[in-house]
C-alpha cells in the first residue's frame, strides 16, 4: 500500500516501517536550477514530486524593510552591497564571494570588539516586523496537509555566536572570557525561542536545530565545553518549544562530523532528530545499533565520496545498505548528508532519490 508523504513520515518517525523510506532534500538555488532544466519544469515542486520528497521546509524571509535596501544576489539571497565590494546581511555580518561566485566567506564580524557590556546595545534583526513571517506562512498553509513541515533554526547557538564574534575569538572566549560566552549565548537562545514559538504558530511538525559542531575525526570544542555552555541551554529551548506546542513537535538536531561523543547528551534533552550521521566520520550503522531505539538517522548518504566521484551503480549500493541496516524498524530518512555541489553528477543526486522510492525493505 502507497501511502502519504505526511503518513509515511509518521511511521517512520514512530519507529514503524512505512511503504518506503522517506526522503529529504537539502539543495542550492543552482542545483535547483539544474533539476528543473533536467525535468523540463520551470517549478520547484515539481522537482519535489519527481524526487518524491516528503518533507518542506520553512524558513524566516528578511524583513521588508531590509529587503528595500538590499539586492538578490544569486544564489545566496539578499544582501546590502558595501564598501570593497563586500556582502553585508540583517545583521551586519559581511562576506566576500569566491571567485567562481559560489560560496561566501565571513570576512567581518559586529562584535569582533566588543566586550560583555556592548552586547546589550547590539540589535538583533527583530523577528515582529512586516515581511519576515507572512511567505512562511503561505507555505505553511499551502503544504501542511500533504507533508512534514519543518522550521528551521540551524546554527542555533555555537555557529551564529562565532559568525558574529569571530571563530578564533569565540573558541579564546569559550576558555578565559566566560561572562561574555553566557551573555551573549543568553541572549542568542531567547531569540531563538521566541523564533521557535512563531514556527510552532503556524504548526510546524519538526524543529531543526544544530549547530557545526564536529570536525572530520573529532570535535571543534571538547564534550566538556559543550556541555558546559551549550547542552543547558539546548535543552532550555527544547523544553521551551515542546511545553509552548499545543500538539507533539520532533525536535532535530544538526552537526556535520564527528559528534559521537555527545549523542547520549542529545538523546537526554530531547533530540528525535540526528542529521547528517556523516559516513565519512561516523558509522550509520553503529550509530542505528546503539541508538535506533531512541533516534531517527536523518540524511547518511556520502556528499564526499559517493555523490561526487562514485558512478550512479556506487550510489545506488550505498542507499540499498544504508535501507538495509538503518530502515528496519523505521527510524531512518534517507537525504545527502550535505548540499550537493553544482558540479556533481545529477544523475548521482537523482540515483539517490529514484534507488529510495523504488526499494522496500518487505521484498
Amino acid at each position: 500500500m502507497v501511502l502519504k508523504s505526511r503518513e509515511r513520515v509518521f511511521k517512520a518517525l514512530n519507529h514503524e516501517e512505512p511503504d518506503r523510506v522517506p526522503l529529504d532534500e537539502i539543495f542550492r538555488l543552482d542545483v535547483w536550477d539544474a533539476l528543473k532544466k533536467y525535468f523540463s519544469v520551470d517549478d520547484v515542486e515539481d522537482v519535489r514530486r519527481f524526487l518524491g520528497i516528503d518533507f518542506r521546509h520553512l524558513s524566516i524571509e528578511v524583513s521588508e524593510e531590509f529587503r528595500k535596501k538590499a539586492r538578490f544576489v544569486y544564489p545566496f539571497g539578499y544582501y546590502r552591497a558595501v564598501e570593497g565590494g563586500l556582502l553585508e546581511d540583517e545583521w551586519s555580518i559581511r562576506y566576500s564571494i569566491s571567485s567562481n561566485g559560489r560560496y561566501l566567506k565571513i570576512c567581518y564580524h559586529p562584535l569582533a570588539n566588543a566586550d560583555v557590556g556592548d552586547i546589550d546595545s547590539y540589535e538583533f534583526p527583530p523577528l515582529d516586523v512586516a515581511g519576515r513571517f507572512e511567505k512562511t506562512e503561505e507555505r505553511a498553509r499551502m503544504f501542511k496537509d500533504l507533508y512534514i513541515l519543518e522550521g528551521v533554526m540551524e546554527q542555533t547557538l555555537f555557529e551564529w555566536a562565532w559568525h558574529l564574534r569571530g571563530f578564533n575569538k569565540f573558541i579564546l572566549d569559550l576558555y578565559t572570557n566566560e561572562k561574555f560566552v553566557n551573555k551573549l549565548l543568553d541572549k542568542l537562545m531567547k531569540y531563538k525561542i521566541e523564533m521557535g514559538k512563531r514556527f510552532i504558530d503556524i504548526e510546524v511538525d519538526i524543529i531543526r536545530l544544530g549547530d557545526d559542531v564536529g570536525s572530520q575525526k573529532g570535535m571543534l570544542i571538547p564534550p566538556h565545553i559543550w556541555r558546559k555552555y551549550f547542552k543547558p541551554r539546548m535543552k532550555i529551548i527544547i523544553d521551551a518549544l515542546k511545553s509552548y506546542s499545543r500538539n507533539s513537535i520532533y525536535i532535530f538536531y544538526h552537526s556535520d562530523g564527528y559528534i559521537e561523543p555527545i549523542i547520549p547528551d542529545l538523546i537526554e534533552i530531547g533530540v528525535q532528530i540526528l542529521n547528517p550521521v556523516q559516513p565519512e566520520c561516523m558509522n550509520p550503522a553503529e550509530i542505528k545499533r546503539k541508538y535506533g531505539d531512541k533516534l531517527i538517522l536523518h540524511g547518511t548518504i556520502s556528499v564526499q565520496r559517493t555523490i561526487p566521484f562514485g558512478t550512479v551503480e556506487d550510489v545506488r549500493k550505498e542507499v540499498i545498505s544504508r535501507i538495509k541496516e538503518c530502515g528496519r524498524n523505521g527510524g531512518l530518512v534517507i537525504a545527502p548528508a550535505h548540499t550537493p555541489q553544482p558540479d556533481m553528477p545529477i544523475e548521482n543526486i537523482l540515483a539517490v532519490y529514484e534507488t529510495t522510492q523504488r526499494f522496500c525493505l518487505r521484498t
